[in-house]
C-alpha cells in the first residue's frame, strides 16, 4: 500500500508542482507578512472567509493553490516575505490552525510590478467590483506604469482590469468626487459604484442648471435631486419639440414653394410624373460611404458597451444573492425599447446624442437622463 504524503508537515523543501510551470515551497504561516496596500485593495468576504476556514479544517489547505509571495529588501536590507495574493485564503488558516502552507516566491523590482501581477491573478479568478474595483483603479491610475503611457490611460487601465474604458472614466469621477457618506455606502454593498457615479452626475445637473425656485424646493425637502433633473429634462425636451415644430414648418413651407430647390434634382421619370430626386456626385458618395462605416463602427461600440454593462450588473446582482427571477423582473429590463434600456444603464443611444450636440451649437444647457436610475441598486 503506498504511503500516504502530508504536504502540510513534509518540510520546507517539498516542491508542488503548477500545471508543470513553477515549483512552490512551503513556509511557515507567521512568517508570511502583511502589506497594507495589497490588503486594503483587496477585501474579504466575512461569509466566503467562513466556508473556507470550515473547508480546511476537514480537507486541509488545497495544494494546487499556493498563495504568492513577494520576497524583497527595505532600504535598511531586511528581508520582507509580502503576501500579495491570497489573504482570504491565509486567514482561514489562522482559523483552521494550519501553520504551514505551500507559496509561490516572487522578486519583483517595484510595488507597481507586483500590484499588476497581484491585479491579474485576481481578474483571473473573478471581476472586481464595488470597493475592490474603486481602490484598483485609483493605484493604477497613479502608478508610473500608467503615467508613463502618453496614450489613453483609462483604456490602459480597463484592459489591466478586464473592464470598458467607460467603466474607468466612471470609476475615476466616483474616486474624485464621491462623498465620504457615498464611499461608506459603497463598501457596505448597500449601493455599486454605478450607483454613486449617477448621483454626482444628478447633483452636478442640479447645481448647474437648477433655477433658485428648485434650489429652495431641494432644500426645504420639497423635492429631492432626482426630482429637479426629471424637471430639466422634462423641460429641456419640450423646448427641442418646439424647435423641431417650427424647422418643420418652414421646410413645408419652402417645399411648397419650391424655393432654393437644389440644382441637382430632376423631374423627368417615364409615366410623366414629376418625382424629385436627387444625384450625389462620386465625392458625395464616397463621403456618404464613409460616414455610414463611421456609423456602424459607432453603433458596433455603443451595442459593445452596453452588453459589458448588462453582463456586469448581472454578475454584480448574483454575486448579492438574488435569484435569476429577481433579476430577470429588476427595473433596468422593464423595457428593452432603444432609448430607454440605454438609459438604464447610464449610457446615451444615438438619438440622445444628436440632439445634445444640436443644444451644444445652439448654446442650450443639456442633462444625462436619469428616468430609469432606481433607487437600492445593489453592488
Amino acid at each position: 500500500m503506498a504511503k500516504t504524503l502530508n504536504i502540510i508537515t513534509a518540510g520546507k523543501n517539498l516542491p508542488f508542482a503548477n500545471n508543470g510551470l513553477k515549483l512552490s515551497e512551503n513556509i511557515l504561516i507567521e512568517k508570511i507578512e502583511e502589506h497594507e496596500k495589497f490588503k486594503s485593495l483587496f477585501s474579504i468576504d466575512k461569509a466566503l472567509l467562513d466556508r473556507i476556514a470550515k473547508d480546511m479544517e476537514k480537507n486541509k489547505f488545497d495544494s494546487s493553490q499556493p498563495v504568492h509571495i513577494w520576497v524583497t529588501k527595505d532600504d535598511g536590507g531586511t528581508e520582507h516575505n509580502y503576501l500579495i495574493d491570497g489573504y482570504t485564503r491565509v486567514a482561514a488558516c489562522k482559523m483552521a490552525g494550519i501553520t504551514m502552507i505551500p507559496y509561490f516566491k516572487h522578486t519583483f523590482a517595484t510595488f507597481d510590478e507586483a500590484h499588476r501581477y497581484a491585479l491579474h491573478l485576481q481578474t483571473d479568478r473573478r471581476n472586481l467590483s464595488g470597493i475592490d474595483l474603486l481602490k484598483n483603479i485609483q493605484e493604477l491610475m497613479g502608478s508610473d506604469y500608467i503615467q508613463s503611457i502618453e496614450g489613453n490611460k483609462n483604456e490602459a487601465i480597463g484592459k489591466e482590469l478586464g473592464v470598458s474604458e467607460k467603466t474607468v472614466e466612471r470609476a475615476n469621477k466616483v474616486n474624485s468626487m464621491a462623498s465620504d457618506e457615498q464611499i461608506e455606502r459603497i463598501e457596505s454593498g448597500e449601493a455599486s459604484p454605478n450607483q454613486i457615479y449617477n448621483e454626482i452626475v444628478e447633483q452636478e445637473t442640479v447645481d448647474e442648471e437648477a433655477t433658485d425656485e428648485q434650489l429652495e424646493r431641494i432644500e426645504s425637502g420639497e423635492a429631492t435631486v432626482k426630482d429637479i433633473c426629471k424637471e430639466i429634462k422634462a423641460e429641456k425636451k419640450s423646448r427641442k419639440a418646439s424647435k423641431k415644430k417650427s424647422s418643420d414648418d418652414d421646410i413645408s413651407e419652402s417645399l411648397s414653394t419650391n424655393e432654393g430647390t437644389p440644382a441637382g434634382l430632376n423631374f423627368n421619370h417615364s409615366d410623366g410624373i414629376e418625382r424629385p430626386s436627387y444625384r450625389l456626385s462620386p465625392e458625395q458618395d464616397s463621403e456618404r460611404t464613409r460616414e455610414r462605416k463611421a456609423a456602424y463602427e459607432a453603433g458596433l461600440k455603443k451595442g459593445s458597451d452596453l452588453a459589458y454593462e448588462i453582463y456586469d450588473f448581472i454578475l454584480s446582482e448574483i454575486e448579492s444573492g438574488k435569484s435569476a427571477e429577481e433579476i430577470r423582473n429588476d427595473s433596468h429590463f422593464a423595457d428593452f425599447s432603444t432609448a430607454r434600456i440605454y438609459r438604464a444603464f447610464s449610457l446615451d443611444d444615438d438619438q440622445n446624442q444628436e440632439e445634445e450636440q444640436s443644444d451644444s451649437e445652439n448654446d442650450e444647457s443639456d442633462i444625462s437622463d436619469f428616468d430609469d436610475v432606481f433607487e437600492g441598486e445593489k453592488k
